[in-house]
């Protein structure tokens, strides 16, 4: 296992590469470069209500976003332990819950970080043979919400859009990347030690919600 630093992912439109179209994408972002060994971490998604009223989020709606593998890459899910999630809903969407609706409501113009993977999960680029430039990786989910109508109504259809990252291939180093030690697969005190010292070696990647 290997390590690379990522920054922020930027919104691209959606006919700018062929990927987007053929997995349905109709919100499109930029995940940058891997190379063969580089992982993917630390990944967060902002739910952002740009609508003048209210949304309601219904968990039971929602699927976790999943890495599809292009161009002859392979990727896989590392985990810092098989007892804990790839992603989680953060306590800042928890704190949104309204009894009133049974989901959580957020207010017009507000934004949330509302997911994000768990400590030590990451998508793995086991192996890679696509020249730089070519889309290897797309990471993709769909998400609704619905709209709170003018009367206090909770709109019956969901506002759904299918949201995508995609990661082209890079170029590979000449010299090979230090390889950090194996994440633990017991003991939450261990686990976090090996996840700061693996910090430094890794950075984030994040992409928003559109209302």
């Amino acid at each position: 296992m290997t390590t690379s630093s990522y920054a922020a992912v930027t919104t691209v439109a959606c006919d700018s590469n062929a990927a987007f179209a053929a997995n349905s994408c109709d919100q499109c972002f930029s995940g940058g470069e891997a190379v063969e060994g580089d992982n993917k971490w630390l990944l967060s998604d902002d739910w952002t209500n740009a609508s003048s009223n209210s949304q309601v989020l219904f968990k039971e709606e929602q699927d976790m976003p999943q890495m599809i593998s292009l161009g002859g890459a392979v990727w896989k899910e590392i985990k810092a332990s098989d007892d804990v999630d790839f992603w989680e809903y953060t306590s800042n969407l928890e704190a949104l819950y309204d009894e009133d609706t049974l989901g959580y409501t957020l207010a017009a113009g507000e934004t949330v970080t509302w997911l994000e993977s768990t400590l030590g999960s990451a998508y793995n680029l086991v192996s890679n043979s696509a020249s730089q430039g070519n889309s290897i990786g797309l990471i993709a989910y769909d998400i609704a919400v619905h709209e709170v109508e003018s009367n206090g109504d909770i709109a019956f259809d969901a506002d759904t859009h299918r949201e995508c990252v995609l990661i082209t291939s890079g170029d590979t180093p000449e010299e090979p990347p230090v390889t950090p030690p194996e994440l633990p697969q017991t003991g939450p005190e261990h686990v976090f030690l090996a996840l700061v010292a693996l910090l430094l070696g890794f950075g984030f990647l994040q992409f928003r919600k559109r209302a």
